[in-house]
């Protein structure tokens, strides 16, 4: 009579082939594999060229925040004196001034959008070379230590509850990326990410011209 042995591991179901019912337990018939576990988010804070892209990508992205920033305050510019000029306008005029702000409000998050998204491209590619330091360096100590799978504790869900510390490889993964340094980072972008032309007033409407937006502040 011939059995499979079925194992629920970390919820990874492991299926053992069919083995005669009275032979000689082995490793793997018995599903005595070898386990690990890192704290991804402990890693990724302190992996070496992690500072470095962040310092990056703020400085690279600052032209865009400032850009946004002006972009807000130009249509609160204008909305606060369509306030002010309301109680004189006629309903037509109100109207106008209206839907010159709506236009100009979408407008501008399109706008911000745009650059948002350009942004966060940027900083996906800066820390690309990190993450893949990062991922080689648990690949050749899964390889090199004989583990069938580490696990990781940091992750949004992870599937370890509770384990023997003696399991934790994290530290051994900081330690052998420290030798390994920091790893060269993509060249920096010629703009700010998201960057277009200025904002140029609208063509038509009694809308006052936006402010900060087409030059920097004095």
């Amino acid at each position: 009579m011939r059995v499979v042995s079925r194992i629920v591991l970390g919820g990874v179901l492991l299926a053992v082939s069919s083995v005669p019912a009275l032979a000689q337990p082995t490793a793997v018939q018995t599903g005595v594999l070898k386990f690990a576990y890192v704290n991804s988010g402990q890693i990724l804070e302190s992996a070496p060229g992690r500072s470095e892209a962040l310092a990056v990508f703020e400085k690279e992205t600052l032209p865009m925040r400032t850009q946004i920033q002006r972009m807000q305050d130009s249509l609160q510019s204008i909305i606060n004196e369509y306030q002010k000029a309301q109680p004189q306008l006629t309903p037509a005029q109100r109207s106008q001034r209206e839907a010159a702000i709506g236009g100009k409000q979408q407008e501008y998050q399109q706008r911000a959008q745009a650059m948002q998204q350009s942004a966060q491209s940027r900083q996906e590619e800066l820390m690309a070379p990190v993450m893949e330091q990062v991922n080689k360096v648990i690949q050749d100590l899964r390889s090199e230590d004989g583990y069938a799978f580490i696990f990781d504790s940091g992750a949004q869900v992870p599937f370890i509850v509770s384990a023997d510390k003696n399991l934790d490889i994290t530290t051994r993964v900081l330690d052998r990326l420290k030798t390994l340094g920091p790893p060269k980072l993509p060249a920096p972008t010629a703009a700010a990410p998201g960057s277009t032309a200025p904002v140029k007033p609208p063509a038509t409407g009694p809308v006052a011209s936006p402010t900060g937006v087409s030059r920097p502040r004095p």
